[in-house]
């Protein structure tokens, strides 16, 4: 995650980490119940995206572009 995210190759995405534990409404907002996981928003916050993700750079590099 912080690879990719600080690679400079998203520079238009906002990336943002959610602790389980910490009862962050975005926890319960999108259901996310295991990691990785992955929500990609809409620039009008629509879900485009929440599914697993590879923890490998090139895997999450891939699917942010398929969104992208």
């Amino acid at each position: 995650f912080d690879a990719t995210k600080n690679s400079g190759k998203f520079r238009d995405i906002t990336f943002q980490q959610v602790n389980l534990d910490s009862h962050d409404p975005m926890v319960e907002q999108y259901s996310i119940r295991s990691i990785p996981r992955l929500v990609i928003l809409s620039g009008s916050n629509e879900v485009l995206y929440n599914g697993r993700v590879s923890m490998q750079q090139s895997g999450l590099e891939e699917l942010i572009n398929q969104y992208r």
